[in-house]
């Protein structure tokens, strides 16, 4: 009693869930399947399987078209596409004669056909001598037309399928078997023939495989066209077909090596596109150069500097205008001249000619000042500074140069601002440091433009040009740079320069300006602050000289500008003016890199082409390829030990429909991640496909750790997964198998533990299996009911049998429970706890339930016609059959079909179909229930969570489970447990049903108790139908 009163106090706690959404209309497809053709279409684990069922299923997306799969006989299922019966058979060889009878997508892939023997045939077999040996082919295939038309081959032995062939050559019954390549070799692999059958002629007569399609459903070849395209441009095509046939496809290939090809062309066609790109830099280089050089010819002319430059024999290069100014010799009468052979020299211009000699010894001078022309009231200070400018190679000459600088304003601002002997110190070290600086720059740079530039820029000068036709201002890029603006935006200004001189000074530099282009002066100078982008101000000196063309009209003014900044302030700095060549040099730099950074992309691109060939996209796993090849390379290994761990996540596909394909890739990569963290180091992780996933452990000589990590993983998938809002749970099932001891090679050791891992499953899901040899014997047993249980529905070997339900107060019948028999021609009579369980796995359930149904409704109206009373008749309805989008369309047409009434019919639902997906299912039944249609709970009180549900469930009636029936007589609890759930249903408003019932006393007790039906053998074993009308008449 306290049980039952924990029991009715959960009730109370209960509430109710709502409603699922209603399923879309989808177009039904036929699409029959020729029996065990591996690896195309045959049962594993007790589902119809295969790449063609695979295929198929990810061709028709679910949100349009409902596939409707069944099994045949190829020359019956051929015979129903052709008739317009079925829409397609899926993947076929294409023959001109079947082009004759029904359509064809576009081509999947090609087929081939291989000649096989048993290992013990030692003969050399061609096509030539096919004729002397007993040759077995499957019967109706396209390899009997290609034995006659091919090869010329008259006689030979069908056999009804492929597998039977295999057997018949195995057993010795002939002796070579001509088939398709593909399925034979999967055979061989799954039937543990390696080395026992082996290829004789291998790839031979290649044709095409595509979808065969009735005639009558033409409609369907576009979008299988158009399905399979997408499919194979999303790689998901490609995957499958690794999983089945262990290779890359043709199409994959050819696109491999296409990505390839196209990937070096592309690399070729960027190398030679730098390579012109490089040439047309350097040409629009050397015109630049050329243009430049020109433009610092005019600069060192008219410039305010002495420039003498001499050779290494100490012949004289070099030697501008204001050098001739300063010294009285003329260019022309020292050109090509040695140093000792000049005339006239005397004292500050002798001086100069030993600075130049002493240069020539490797003596330099800097900053050495001199007043020049000496003795005249015009003389100015000048900064004497010789440098050796270096050839590039040894095929360049290095000159000697002797620049001397107007410093004359300068020493009288030293003189007036009485700078101290320490600031002149210090300046004087800065100055050497740049030189220094300027002779480590001197090495990079071509030594035509090191000449130009040195020359001007050594002075910190900037050289600037206005056209004066067109307005428009060049300047030194250094002088962009540190002024922040570019030529355009100088240019854009109305006055260009002018503008942005400093408003104080703009009289002072145009006065300078006019008086030098009105000949007043010979040399433009002056000196102004220009402001920079940022608003700040520089002082410059500038200094300039107009050019005018042979007609005596102004073409040019150009000249220099010298930041005096430092010089105001009481220093003059010697500016860096060689950058603007670095930049240059940068600039080709910069081309090479660009270059070496697309040969690193062209790398990175085959590095991420690997990556998808190797790695699974959505877990960032290694993939089956990868998974093979470690496995493959670590077997070569002699002596090792090994161990794999198949991992199945449970319940995968619920969550997928009910939640949806990316709360589904979400689940995987959790999943990922979760296994991740505890195989890492341990062994490799690898993701299979779907909700599959591999465990490889290298040198597995203690298999204890190889437990504990199962161990450790079922225990990490006990905690929830957060998917968006909800904690979903999740368990997983593992199989485990090791290497040598299970399996020498790769397929068998993952064929072993994936066969471990169905077993873990049937064992209750959550839990790890070692494999176990004897798995193959039930798994065979099992897998030969199945193959009998396709044949079983074409073939009209099930019957239905009907186990009458009595009121318990009259003893009349009220109605009848349907129970499905099946009595094989070849396995005799197979209990329904044997089969049905295989028919849910392989889903052959649906099938045969719509069939329960419609016979049970239609029965039930026979009998309401022939008595002229209303019975009820009750169907078991599988989770399977719930599930299906179409449930509800199914039950309501059996109904119309057969002209049952509703209120005649109840559905028989156990509690473990709530448990598993309780939304999805509650809003079928209660749609059903409106119609009139009753809901029985079935086996109540076995499950454990039925009762926190049983308020929201919209049943009609309560049945009691056997076990509660069958201790009533020896469990005392069992009478009170017995009447508490009587009383619960009666408090709920449901009929309770007991079920089970066997002797009086437990009809006397239930009755005592207020139960309302029984069911049982004390009132009828199940009978068949004739039987249902003996007892109806008495």
């Amino acid at each position: 009693m306290k049980r039952c009163k924990c029991l009715l106090l959960i009730i109370i706690l209960l509430m109710l869930a709502p409603p699922a959404a209603a399923h879309a209309e989808r177009q039904d497809i036929k699409y029959q399947a020729e029996l065990d053709y591996p690896p195309f279409k045959y049962i594993q684990n007790g589902y119809l399987t295969g790449f063609d069922i695979d295929l198929t299923s990810m061709i028709f997306e679910k949100q349009e078209y409902l596939i409707r799969y069944s099994t045949g006989a190829w020359e019956q299922t051929y015979q129903l596409l052709t008739s317009g019966q079925i829409d397609t058979t899926g993947l076929m060889a294409v023959t001109e004669q079947r082009k004759k009878d029904i359509l064809f997508s576009t081509p999947v892939f090609k087929s081939y056909v291989s000649v096989y023997s048993r290992q013990a045939l030692k003969d050399k077999v061609t096509l030539g001598t096919l004729e002397n040996y007993k040759i077995g082919v499957g019967h109706s295939q396209y390899t009997a037309a290609l034995l006659q038309s091919k090869a010329g081959i008259s006689k030979y032995i069908e056999y009804p399928t492929v597998p039977e062939a295999l057997e018949a050559l195995v057993k010795g019954e002939i002796d070579l078997l001509f088939e398709n390549q593909g399925v034979v070799d999967y055979l061989i692999v799954e039937q543990g023939l390696t080395g026992n059958v082996i290829r004789k002629i291998s790839d031979l007569y290649p044709v095409d495989v595509a979808y065969g399609v009735s005639t009558s459903s033409p409609e369907l070849v576009p979008y299988i066209n158009a399905r399979l395209e997408r499919l194979q441009r999303s790689g998901a095509f490609e995957e499958l077909y690794q999983q089945y046939f262990f290779t890359h496809s043709a199409g994959y290939t050819g696109m491999i090596n296409d990505r390839i090809i196209f990937g070096i062309v592309i690399g070729l066609c960027l190398l030679l596109f730098g390579i012109v790109s490089i040439r047309m830099y350097i040409r629009r280089l050397r015109r630049t150069i050329h243009s430049e050089q020109e433009f610092f010819e005019d600069v060192i002319e008219h410039t305010g500097m002495i420039v003498w430059a001499v050779s290494g024999d100490g012949r004289v290069t070099r030697f501008n205008q204001f050098a001739e100014k300063m010294t009285g010799l003329k260019e022309q009468e020292v050109l090509g001249k040695k140093l000792s052979e000049l005339p006239g020299l005397d004292g500050d211009v002798s001086l100069l000619r030993d600075l130049l000699t002493r240069a020539v010894y490797q003596d330099f001078v800097n900053n050495v000042e001199l007043k020049l022309p000496e003795h005249s009231p015009e003389a100015r200070f000048f900064s004497i500074r010789t440098t050796l400018i270096k050839g590039m190679d040894d095929h360049d000459e290095a000159v000697y140069l002797l620049v001397g600088l107007d410093v004359d304003d300068c020493k009288q601002n030293e003189q007036k601002l009485q700078l101290s002997y320490e600031e002149l110190e210090s300046t004087y070290e800065e100055l050497t440091a740049t030189e220094t600086e300027l002779q480590e720059q001197l090495y990079r740079l071509s030594v035509s433009e090191r000449r130009l530039r040195l020359t001007s820029e050594g002075s910190g000068a900037y050289m600037w040009e206005l056209d004066w036709k067109t307005g428009f201002y060049k300047l030194s890029e250094r002088w962009y740079e540190v002024m922040g603006y570019t030529e355009e935006e100088i240019n854009g200004m109305e006055n260009g320069v002018l503008s942005i001189i400093h408003p104080d000074d703009q009289a002072s530099a145009n006065k300078a300006r006019q008086a030098h282009l009105s000949g007043k002066t010979p040399i433009y100078e002056t000196e102004y602050r220009m402001r920079t982008k940022d608003n700040h101000y520089i002082w410059f000196e500038v200094r300039g000289k107009a050019i005018v063309d042979p007609a005596d009209q102004l073409k040019l003014f150009n000249g220099s500008l010298i930041d005096i900044s430092r010089r105001k302030q009481a220093e003059f700095k010697l500016n860096n003016s060689y950058q603007e060549l670095e930049a240059t040099y940068e600039q080709l730099t910069a081309t090479q890199q660009e270059l070496v950074e697309q040969y690193d992309m062209l790398l990175e691109n085959q590095k991420n082409m690997h990556r998808l060939a190797y790695m699974d996209s959505l877990s960032n796993l290694p993939n089956r390829i990868s998974l093979l090849e470690a496995m493959d390379n670590y077997f070569r290994r002699p002596g090792g030990k090994a161990a794999l761990m198949f991992v199945d996540t449970d319940n995968f596909k619920y969550i997928n429909d009910t939640l949806g394909h990316k709360s589904g890739d979400i689940l995987i990569r959790k999943a990922s991640e979760r296994l991740q963290s505890l195989v890492q180091g341990k062994g490799m992780l690898s993701r299979l496909g779907g909700d599959e996933f591999v465990v490889f452990i290298e040198d597995a000589e203690d298999r204890n750790a190889v437990l504990t990590l199962a161990d450790d993983i079922m225990r990490a998938f006990r905690r929830s997964i957060l998917i968006g809002e909800s904690n979903l749970y999740v368990s997983v099932s593992i199989g485990i198998s090791f290497y040598p001891e299970d399996g020498e090679t790769t397929e068998e050791i993952l064929k072993n533990a994936d066969v471990a891992m169905y077993r873990a499953k049937e064992e209750g899901k959550g839990t790890y299996v070692i494999y176990d040899k004897s798995m193959h014997t039930a798994f065979n047993e099992r897998m030969h009911i199945e193959k009998h249980l396709r044949s079983a529905m074409n073939n009209n070997e099930f019957e239905l049998h009907y186990q009458p339900q009595a009121d318990i107060r009259t003893g009349e019948i009220t109605g009848f429970e349907a129970l499905i028999r099946w009595n094989s021609p070849v396995l005799g009579f197979v209990s329904p706890l044997s089969f049905i369980k295989v028919a849910e796995d392989s889903r052959l359930i649906i099938y045969i339930g719509e069939w329960v149904l419609r016979e049970a409704c239609s029965f039930m109206k026979s009998i309401h016609e022939r008595t002229g009373r209303l019975y009820k008749i009750s169907v078991n309805i599988s989770i399977i059959q719930l599930l299906q989008d179409d449930f509800v369309e199914i039950v309501l047409d059996s109904l119309e079909q057969s002209g049952l009434a509703p209120s005649c019919l109840e559905l028989e639902i156990t509690e473990s179909i709530f448990m598993e997906s309780f939304e999805s299912t509650v809003s079928k039944l209660e749609f059903l229930k409106s119609r009139g249609i009753r809901i029985a709970l079935d086996d109540f009180g076995t499950g454990y969570s039925s009762l926190s549900y049983l308020q929201q469930l919209p049943i009609s009636t309560l049945k009691m489970d056997k076990i509660f029936i069958d201790s009533l007589a020896d469990q005392a609890y069992s009478e009170s447990f017995v009447q508490t759930i009587i009383v619960l249903g009666h408090k709920m408003g449901l009929d309770v049903v007991a079920e089970g019932v066997e002797d009086d006393s437990q009809l006397a007790f239930l009755n005592e108790s207020g139960c309302d039906k029984v069911q049982g053998y004390l009132i009828s074993r199940p009978v068949p139908p004739r039987g249902v009308w003996e007892l109806l008449e008495h």
